[in-house]
């Protein structure tokens, strides 16, 4: 199989047929706007209205399998708890966590509010707080060294621009392939045969700051996120601009940060970077997973959006099936939704 891109979908569809005993060629640009920026924060809830994250308890057990046996494979560590406090917004806030924290289907993400969370003085805690099980934290640049160096030695990744001109049916550049598997993110849109989809570019800016008060036991947030990185440093986020595929960092997106995060503590912080990417986000906020009507060669696994560490181990699994085994994809990931 020719897997094009090797960001987050790209590294997991290879690591997937890898593990079936697949040959695998990884061609990748080297130039990735989202996955490699990304922060990894993996929340198993929406807090907006307090309900979980679409197939989280499908997703959750399976992806810290895949994630500890990744570590086991590859003799490195980048897969860690967190715990979130998310501090209340508003009263109406609290209300929908404490009626969702007793009932069974909410028990595994929701510790029971207690008088410390009311107490709680390590950050802005007017309308109390709620703590999440079942956090986690992927470090982007450790899972990408260690997947690509395990990628290289099980299969082959080539570093340069996937040339369209040069793709005739199955082969490319003379080589034949079962398959080829686009996982180009954002740059979906330059790609003939799925430029179709309707996958926007959605830009995204983070802060990496250093403070000697915020606390780096728990990962807060209201307005915005912030986790501890450790060495008294955090990583702050994030911004949502549609439509905008510029990768400059911007004064006016700090801005918006730094007055987000003035919400969880007034401690004076230092910006110690600031770096932005694009996300390639799904009006349906679902991913795109499937075979084009036409070229039964070309397949496409995209748009996982901001919860990509999250539900990229399972459904690169089931698309994997897919491909190979001929399982139906779930009906809410499948490209022929968009097909009238």
């Amino acid at each position: 199989m020719l897997v094009v891109g090797a960001g987050l979908s790209g590294v997991c569809v290879s690591l997937q047929l890898l593990k079936r005993g697949c040959d695998v060629t990884l061609i990748d640009n080297q130039i990735n706007h989202s996955s490699r920026v990304a922060v990894g924060m993996i929340n198993p809830l929406v807090f907006r209205r307090m309900t979980k994250s679409w197939r989280v308890d499908e997703f959750m057990p399976y992806l810290k399998s895949f994630y500890k046996n990744l570590e086991k494979e590859t003799n490195s560590s980048f897969f860690h708890a967190v715990p979130i406090r998310r501090l209340f917004s508003s009263e109406q806030e609290r209300e929908f966590w404490l009626k969702k924290e007793k009932r069974d289907d909410f028990s595994d993400y929701m510790t029971l509010v207690d008088q410390s969370d009311y107490d709680y003085s390590a950050a802005k805690n007017p309308f109390g707080s709620g703590r999440v099980k079942e956090s986690y934290f992927v470090d982007v640049d450790v899972l990408y060294k260690s997947a690509s160096n395990y990628i290289k030695e099980k299969g082959s990744i080539v570093n340069e621009e996937f040339d369209f001109a040069k793709l005739h049916n199955s082969s490319y550049k003379g080589v034949s392939y079962d398959g080829v598997i686009f996982c180009q993110g954002y740059l979906n849109k330059d790609n003939p045969f799925f430029k179709d989809l309707p996958i926007d570019p959605t830009k995204g800016q983070v802060l990496t700051i250093s403070s000697e008060e915020i606390p780096e036991d728990v990962s807060l947030n209201r307005k915005c996120f912030i986790l501890p990185r450790g060495n008294k440093q955090f990583k702050v986020g994030s911004t949502y601009e549609w439509h905008n595929t510029t990768t400059n960092i911007t004064e006016d997106a700090k801005n918006i940060i730094l007055e987000n995060l003035s919400y969880i503590t007034e401690e004076k912080v230092k910006v110690v970077e600031q770096i932005a990417g694009i996300r390639p986000t799904v009006k349906d906020r679902r991913p795109t997973l499937g075979t084009h009507a036409e070229h039964p060669y070309y397949h496409v696994f995209n748009g996982l959006g901001a919860k990509g560490y999250m539900i990229a181990p399972l459904l690169s699994e089931e698309f994997v099936d897919y491909l190979l085994k001929g399982k139906e994809l779930d009906k809410e990931v499948d490209i022929g939704r968009f097909v009238k």
